[in-house]
C-alpha cells in the first residue's frame, strides 16, 4: 500500500494510491488538463465550501486527479466566498509542500491540533494578508 499525503483546504487526506488506481486511468485521465480538474474542485466547492469535510471520498478522487495531472503538487485550496455562487469565483491554489512537513501536520491533525487557521497561517497565508 502506497499512501500519499494530499492537504486539501485545512483537511490532510491520506490517498490509497493503490486503492484508487486503476489500469484505465492514465488513458481515461490523459485528456483531462489541469484546468479542467481545478474547474471539477470550484465546482465541487462552489456547492459546498465544506465539501472536503463532507464528502472525504469525493475529496480524495479530487486530490488523486490533482496528482495524476500535476505530480509534485501535494496542496490545493479551493476558497469559496459564499455557498452556491458560480465555481469561477472560487479561488483556486495549488503548493507542492515538503513531504515531511506534511506528514507532521498530518501527525498534528490526528491528535487534534491542526485547525483552519493553523493551516492558513503556515501554508496559505490568507489570514496573513
Amino acid at each position: 500500500m502506497l499512501l500519499l499525503f494530499f492537504l486539501l483546504n485545512d483537511l490532510i487526506l491520506d490517498i490509497d494510491t493503490e486503492r484508487m488506481s486503476h489500469p484505465l486511468d492514465d488513458e481515461r485521465f490523459s485528456a483531462l488538463t489541469i484546468e479542467y480538474v481545478a474547474y471539477l474542485g470550484q465546482e465541487m466547492f462552489a456547492q459546498d465550501p465544506m465539501a472536503h469535510r463532507r464528502n472525504p471520498e469525493r475529496a480524495k478522487r479530487l486530490a488523486y486527479l490533482i496528482t495524476l495531472k500535476r505530480p509534485r503538487v501535494n496542496a490545493a485550496q479551493f476558497f469559496a466566498t459564499a455557498t452556491g455562487g458560480p465555481p469561477e469565483t472560487v479561488e483556486t491554489d495549488f503548493k507542492s509542500i515538503n513531504e515531511i512537513v506534511l506528514g507532521a501536520m498530518y501527525q498534528q491533525q490526528m491528535m487534534g491540533m491542526l485547525n483552519a487557521s493553523k493551516v492558513d497561517q503556515e501554508v496559505w497565508h490568507r489570514m496573513a494578508a
